[in-house]
């Protein structure tokens, strides 16, 4: 009897199971339309560190179901609900209405940098994520950057230049007055003909200037040779450094973050004294004012004086005044002379010591006849000592001999006069007014008064002329009328 009830036992489990599963089903169906959801993701958000970061969080149809903050990373439980959980005072949680739940994250650290998750506690739980990246500006290194360098010409330098931030910075190098940067040096040319260029010991004696690898105003990655404004990279390798490279380097970090940060590198470049003398002859005559120059090259700075023909050194005072000027590694000595004396001729020479070496340059004075004086007064009066001809105004200079060609007035004053031996009247009243040639060829001159007025005047010749022609004019004008009576008579 109970075999039968033991057996429809099972059977009416299983129906109330399957109707219970089909009312908890349709159940389900009728609560998913109203479970809650998030009408729009969170977004991705960028900071930068040391600023406030707020990541919006927006869910509808919330009810009774609670919303949590947690970061992911780390996997850290900042809110629930209303209540903040984590002992981080900068995190907070605002909302409202029931509605919005923003996490906000003040004066953001790096540390803050990662994915965070806002869910709420359905079964299964929904969520939605969102990243929070915190930008760095670039920050250099210094402990691992190169600082101020010293070193010999030719030699290699290597300058460092570490940086941090986020993203990683891009490091730039370019040297701070502009100028480029000199890669590769080779050797160059001289200064120019004629100059004199002499060094102390151990110097190499050149000028070295850029190869054409690079190319003005291009960026050289890594420094692979050549020249450029701009070369970018951790490491600035120079090679064989030479004078020309010395100076001030600034290496740049940027990241595109705000604000950019630089450091700058001094490059010292040390060599012996080097001078150049431009021009290494100088005339004078006694009592003028001459100027010596000399031009040398060296670092560390050198002792720089001059030393005169007796080998005293120059002193600054009287008829010698000594200038210096100083730009970089150059130095512009001049020694100016006032008032030149016979003892000032022979070699003068201009001296520069470091401690690297030491070296001279040389420059010497000759002796020069003073300028002549030519008079320009009218003078009459006879041949000369040289035996040459000495017309009016226009004769040789009787303190030269003859050495120097006669001296004119400009405007004619020491030519002719109207007593010239070498035109004669007759031939003057061809010519009009009264000329005389003068020495130089091709040269003429108009008569002038007696006053030197500059006023020309008819010579006596030329007034007769003018008579002859008047009296002439009127005999043929005479002759017409009589010729014009006669025909009328005739006529008549």
């Amino acid at each position: 009897m109970r075999k039968p009830a033991l057996r429809r036992l099972p059977a009416a489990i299983s129906a109330y199971l399957a109707l219970g599963t089909i009312a908890s089903l349709a159940s389900s169906q009728e609560d998913a339309g109203t479970l809650p959801r998030f009408p729009e993701m969170v977004p991705n958000i960028t900071v930068t560190v040391g600023r406030d970061a707020l990541l919006p969080c927006t869910v509808e149809h919330l009810k009774g179901y609670k919303v949590a903050w947690v970061q992911v990373d780390t996997q850290t439980i900042l809110t629930i609900h209303k209540q903040v959980i984590t002992r981080n005072p900068r995190i907070a949680l605002l909302h409202n209405d029931h509605r919005s739940w923003h996490l906000q994250i003040r004066n953001a650290r790096e540390s803050d940098r990662g994915w965070y998750m806002c869910q709420v506690n359905t079964d299964p739980m929904r969520s939605r994520q969102g990243y929070v990246d915190v930008v760095v500006p670039p920050d250099i290194i210094d402990r691992e950057s190169s600082g101020d360098l010293t070193v010999r010409e030719d030699q290699d330098v290597s300058l460092t230049c570490k940086a941090k931030g986020h993203p990683p910075p891009r490091i730039l190098w370019r040297r701070e007055d502009n100028s480029d940067i000199i890669l590769a040096p080779t050797k160059s040319g001289q200064r120019g003909e004629g100059d004199s260029k002499t060094e102390g010991s151990g110097s190499s004696g050149r000028e070295e200037t850029a190869g054409g690898g690079g190319g003005r105003g291009g960026v050289v990655a890594g420094g692979d040779g050549g020249s450029a404004q701009v070369v970018e990279g951790e490491t600035l390798v120079l090679k064989k450094v030479s004078r020309l490279q010395m100076g001030s380097y600034l290496c740049i970090a940027s990241n595109g973050i705000p604000p950019s940060i630089s450091k700058r590198a001094h490059l010292s470049v040390q060599f012996p004294p080097m001078t150049w003398v431009p021009q290494q002859l100088e005339g004078a005559y006694v009592g003028r004012e001459v100027t010596l120059e000399c031009h040398t090259e060296a670092h560390p700075a050198t002792i720089n004086y001059w030393v005169d023909p007796k080998g005293d050194m120059v002193v600054s005072g009287g008829r010698y005044e000594t200038l210096v000027a100083e730009s970089s590694y150059k130095v512009y000595m001049k020694l100016r002379i006032k008032n030149v004396q016979p003892q000032d001729f022979g070699t003068f020479h201009c001296l520069a010591k470091n401690s690297l070496g030491e070296t001279d340059g040389t420059i010497r004075i000759y002796e020069i006849e003073p300028p002549k004086s030519h008079g320009n007064g009218i003078s009459g009066g006879s041949e000369d000592e040289e035996g040459g001809k000495n017309v009016e105004g226009g004769g040789e200079d009787s303190q030269t001999g003859g050495k120097y060609p006669e001296a004119r007035h400009p405007k004619g004053i020491n030519d002719i006069t109207q007593g010239s031996k070498d035109i004669t009247d007759a031939e003057a009243g061809h010519l009009g007014p009264t000329v005389r040639l003068g020495s130089g060829p091709g040269y003429h001159y108009p008569s002038y008064d007696q006053d030197g007025s500059g006023t020309s005047s008819p010579h006596p010749s030329t007034n007769a002329t003018l008579l002859t022609i008047s009296a002439l004019s009127l005999i043929a004008h005479y002759w017409a009328a009589l010729c014009w009576r006669f025909r009328v008579v005739l006529v008549a």
